[in-house]
This record gives structure tokens, C-alpha cells and sequence, in this order.
């Protein structure tokens, strides 16, 4: 069973195109086998034995007949009117060339055995001659018989004519089938496409219900689950901006009143809460802009990468970069450069040396942050993507609110791509981002 999974066409395209020609192609094999083995097969049969009944015809009348004017006015008549040449050669033996009958070959063999019903002297054929002939030779006591007849008295051409018909018939099926399953197949894939770019962030302004009706009720029920899952995220993120930009004017009046408070230990911490609930609500503020729906543009990942490190270089820290290979791909550009910026400050915290690097590959393209800091356990790196989650090392006057790798997941999942984490070989860890191109 799994050998025939394995056969089997992968794509619709394939299997349809497979399940309406395979019962054409096994009823036409079924009825060429019945007219090979029954008409054919009969009609050489009676060829054959109405040559070898004239050839026996002659022989007997040879025997019977000593005058040399009436054998050679029958021989005259064989060929003028059944188109035999017939010739006696006086003391003559077989030709020693002759190829052998043809085992595969019909006419061979039912031309032997028709010759060995009707003959009972020894007897060879010759049916592979290239003027369209063949050649019967028969041993006679006195002389050797040679009889020269045309292909067509023992072969049928029928045979070649069903054949070119029922071949041309197959094609012309099979251009038919082609042309009405690409007509089907067309609003499945154009579906497909609609999905695949919709999950990658991208828009397909054309895209509407087409096909046969169930196609059509799948492609209204994936622009209804569109437009759903758009709603739910302008919702969220419309509320999550306003509550975030609400929670900005008590902050400031506590800013003003803690500003006109006298120094003191107490001071001190409310200011350092107030600070944190200001990072806090910038974070949700740039999470909430992460979730905003931009539209997509080519962007060149090789200068956005170079941009980044760049930025990282202004601010006095160092980050290892090269120049790899332009790529352009379809992207929301700042919001994946929002993304990239949140791992590659995640990586400065914790690690003094980090690297950026990206891999071309044949259907994606694969960027690397590795860091030469504590890293995350195993067990924890589920975890981490979770908004507001926090490990115990992050905690403590790192001013990290949770939010980091949950954009940079987010961005990088509406883009179609994926974010793993792992070993990295600098000592660290490794996120890898993978986008398809």
C-alpha cells in the first residue's frame, strides 16, 4: 500500500488526470488484446491457410500433370489472377541464409502453421525480404519451389488502422481531460495562493470565489475567516494602543508630583516604578504597532540587516555583520525590522560578543543571531514567546517587560516564516529566522 501511495501523482492535477484516463487506457488495452488475439489472429489464419491450400493446389496438380504446357499455363494463372510467382528449380537445395521464422511475429507463425496443415513435404519461409514479399520455398523430390507472394495476401492492415484509431482517439481524450481539469484545478490553486500569501502578510487584490460550487463555498469561507481574524486583530490592537496611550497621562501627573517631592529612599522607588511602568506601557505600545496591519513592499534584506547593524554601531555597542548576497523579499518593513532589533537587543543584553549572519537557500532564506551569553535552557525556550513571560535572569534590572520575542514571533509568523531557537556555536544562543522567498 505505501508503494502505491509512493506511485501515485502528488499533485490533484495529477491524480484526477490519472483517475480519468486509467479506466480509458485499461478498456482500450482490454479491446486492442480481444481484436489482436481474436480478429487478427483469425483473419491471418484464414490468410495463411488460403496460401498454403493454393500452394498445395499446385504441387498436386504438378504431380498429376506431366505436359509442361499446362503447368505453365496455371502457373501463368496463379499469377495473373491470385499474384503468385511460382518458379521449379531442377535439383536445387534450400537457401543456406535464410533468417528463421520470427518467434514474436503472428504472421510467422501462423503461416507455419498453415503450411504444415496443407504441406507434407519440408519447407522454409522468408518474410522479412524488403521489396514487400515474402518467399515460401518448398522441397520437392526432383526440384525446389519458390513462391513469391505479396505481403498483403497473409496480413492484414487493419490491424495498424485500429490502432492509429484508437490511439488518436487517447490523445484526442487526453486533451480534452487536460483542458477541463486545468479549468478546475485553476480556482483550487488560485485558493491556495490566496491562503499561502494571506499567512505571509500579502494582499491578492484579484482574488474572488470561482470554480465549482464546493470550491467557490471553501473560498467564501476563507474570506469570511479573513476578514474574522482581521477584525479580531484591529480590535485587539485598538484597544490595546488606546488603553496603553490612556495609562500615559496618569504616568506623566506622577512624573510632575514625584519631580516636586523631596528627595528620599521612598522617592526613589516610586520613581524607579513609575520608570518601569513607562517602559512597560512603550512596549505595549510597540506591540500593539507590531500588530498594525502595513502594507507589504519589496525591501531588500541585505540593506535592512546592514541598517540594523549600523544602528547597533551608533549606539557604542559592536555587532559582527558581512555583506551576504541581495535578497528581496515581500516584506513589512518596519515591522519585521522592529522584530529583528528586539533579537538582536535581546542578544547585546546578555552576551558581550554578538553575530548576524544570512543563509541563501534554494526556496528561503535563513538569518542567525548567535551571542556568546548564559543562553536559555532547553525546558525554557517554549516559554519565552509567551507575552509578559520573563526568566528568572531577565527579571532584575534588565528593564524587560516580556514583550520582545513575542513581537519578533508575531512579525516573523505574518510573514509565513519561523523563529527557532537553539545552541549557539559561539557559547550562547542561536535564534534562527527563517523566511520563504
Amino acid at each position: 500500500m505505501r508503494l502505491i501511495k509512493r506511485l501515485l501523482p502528488r499533485t490533484l492535477f495529477g491524480r484526477w488526470l490519472l483517475l480519468l484516463m486509467a479506466p480509458i487506457v485499461i478498456l482500450q488495452g482490454l479491446l486492442t488484446y480481444i481484436f489482436y488475439e481474436r480478429h487478427w489472429d483469425t483473419v491471418t489464419r484464414r490468410l495463411a491457410l488460403g496460401l498454403s491450400g493454393e500452394i498445395a493446389t499446385i504441387i498436386d496438380m504438378r504431380d498429376r500433370s506431366s505436359s509442361p504446357v499446362v503447368l505453365g499455363d496455371l502457373l501463368l494463372g496463379m499469377q495473373s489472377t491470385l499474384q503468385l510467382s511460382v518458379t521449379f528449380t531442377p535439383n536445387t537445395k534450400f537457401p543456406v541464409d535464410l533468417p528463421p521464422p520470427r518467434v514474436y511475429s503472428i504472421l510467422d507463425r501462423m503461416l507455419v502453421q498453415a503450411l504444415g496443415e496443407r504441406l507434407t513435404q519440408p519447407y522454409l519461409i522468408d518474410t522479412q525480404r524488403d521489396d514487400g514479399n515474402i518467399a515460401i520455398y518448398v522441397q520437392l523430390p526432383d526440384s525446389l519451389m519458390t513462391v513469391i507472394a505479396p505481403e498483403n495476401r497473409v496480413f492484414s492492415s487493419s490491424t495498424y488502422i485500429f490502432i492509429i484509431w484508437m490511439a488518436g482517439a487517447s490523445a484526442i481524450l487526453l486533451g480534452i481531460a487536460v483542458l477541463f481539469l486545468r479549468n478546475q484545478i485553476k480556482p483550487i490553486r488560485r485558493l491556495a495562493e490566496a491562503a499561502d500569501a494571506f499567512g505571509k502578510g500579502r494582499e491578492l487584490a484579484s482574488f474572488r470565489p470561482a470554480g465549482a460550487e464546493e470550491v467557490r463555498a471553501a473560498a467564501r469561507a476563507f474570506l469570511a475567516m479573513r476578514d474574522r481574524i482581521r477584525r479580531h486583530i484591529r480590535e485587539r490592537t485598538d484597544m490595546l494602543a488606546g488603553v496603553s496611550h490612556d495609562l500615559r497621562t496618569p504616568l506623566t501627573r506622577m512624573k510632575l508630583q514625584l519631580s516636586m517631592m523631596a528627595a528620599g529612599s521612598e522617592t526613589a522607588e516610586l520613581k524607579r516604578d513609575v520608570d518601569e511602568m513607562d517602559k512597560m506601557v512603550a512596549a505595549y505600545l510597540a506591540f500593539a504597532r507590531g500588530q498594525s496591519e502595513q502594507p507589504a513592499e519589496p525591501t531588500d534584506l541585505n540593506n535592512l540587516l546592514q541598517e540594523l547593524a549600523d544602528d547597533v554601531r551608533r549606539s557604542g555597542r559592536e555587532l559582527q555583520f558581512e555583506t551576504a548576497q541581495p535578497v528581496t523579499l515581500m516584506l513589512r518593513r518596519l515591522s519585521f525590522k522592529r522584530a529583528l532589533s528586539n533579537l538582536i537587543e535581546n542578544a547585546l543584553r546578555f552576551g558581550r560578543r554578538v553575530r548576524l549572519t544570512m543563509e541563501r537557500r534554494r526556496d528561503s532564506v535563513e538569518l542567525h543571531i548567535d551571542d556568546d551569553g548564559p543562553g536559555i535552557p532547553e525546558k525554557e525556550r517554549h516559554k519565552v514567546f509567551r507575552p509578559f513571560y520573563r526568566l528568572d535572569q531577565a527579571r532584575h534590572g534588565s528593564g524587560n517587560v516580556g514583550l520582545g520575542l513575542t513581537i519578533a514571533r508575531d512579525a516573523v509568523l505574518a510573514h509565513g516564516g519561523e523563529i527557532r531557537l537553539a545552541n549557539s556555536p559561539m557559547g550562547g544562543l542561536r535564534v534562527s529566522v527563517r523566511l520563504p522567498i
